[in-house]
């Protein structure tokens, strides 16, 4: 039961308790006075309402009139105000709800949108570096296969065959197959193993798949791979045991 309840039924008790003793007092007060015992119990439950409701018109008195003015009165006090402050100083009885509840030991700062920018931005930057190193290299790479192309097969085709050749092996540097393709001649001086071995050349230089190199040289250089199969050109291209004029260049593949 909650404690103002309490404190409510002790005082009605004892106000209760109070007014019927004062009752029966005056209805013994009427007997000696020679009243019967109806007048006497008339004077007694008379007497029990009377103080009844004289004692409900003072206390709402008290409660509408007297209480406000006192405690206007009493917060002028600065005894009075100080401990007023004390007791709303107090703080609040925490909730079953509120003591489940767990705190974070360490409460991580949220990035402002300035910290988010700047983190993107120099990602940006740091990723179109990276790019622009990687197409550097790329280009790099291609100019040394295109430079070692020229000089080794400059003496044995036409320059437009040159021309060509250097085309589409740009164009085999940026995938792994051609559209398009319109086979070069080159001098009856070169062999079979000749091309083998400058396919496997720039095939490692651009560090492709030697299928994919075996089927590249085969299409562009038709004529002189003509009796050879994708496969035995895959399998012989990095052999060493046959006479030949263009040799495995290991600088050119590293």
């Amino acid at each position: 039961m909650n404690q103002k309840n309490v404190e409510y039924i002790a005082l009605y008790s004892l106000v209760v308790g109070v007014v019927l003793v004062i009752g029966i007092l005056v209805r013994l007060f009427a007997l000696s006075k020679g009243l019967d015992d109806f007048s006497s119990t008339i004077a007694f439950f008379v007497t029990v309402i009377v103080l009844t409701a004289l004692y409900a018109s003072l206390q709402i008195t008290f409660d509408q009139l007297l209480s406000p003015r006192i405690k206007a009165f009493l917060l002028r006090c600065p005894a009075f105000q100080k401990m007023n402050d004390n007791l709303n100083s107090v703080p609040e009885t925490l909730t079953i709800e509120d003591s489940n509840r767990t705190t974070p030991d360490v409460i991580k700062p949220v990035p402002t949108v300035e910290e988010t920018i700047s983190a993107s931005s120099e990602y940006e930057a740091l990723r179109t570096h990276a790019i622009a190193d990687k197409n550097r290299a790329t280009q790099i790479r291609l100019e040394k296969v295109l430079n070692y192309t020229k000089q080794t097969m400059a003496a044995y085709m036409s320059e437009e065959d040159l021309t060509r050749l250097c085309e589409y092996i740009t164009e085999y540097n940026a995938g792994d197959t051609l559209q398009k393709i319109s086979p070069v001649k080159v001098d009856e001086q070169l062999k079979s193993i000749d091309i083998m071995h400058f396919g496997w050349n720039i095939g490692k230089a651009f560090n492709k798949k030697r299928v994919h190199t075996a089927t590249f040289i085969k299409r562009i250089f038709a004529h002189t791979l003509c009796d050879l199969e994708i496969s035995t050109i895959e399998r012989k291209m990095s052999h060493t045991e046959s006479e030949c004029k263009i040799k495995l260049d290991k600088k050119i593949a590293s």
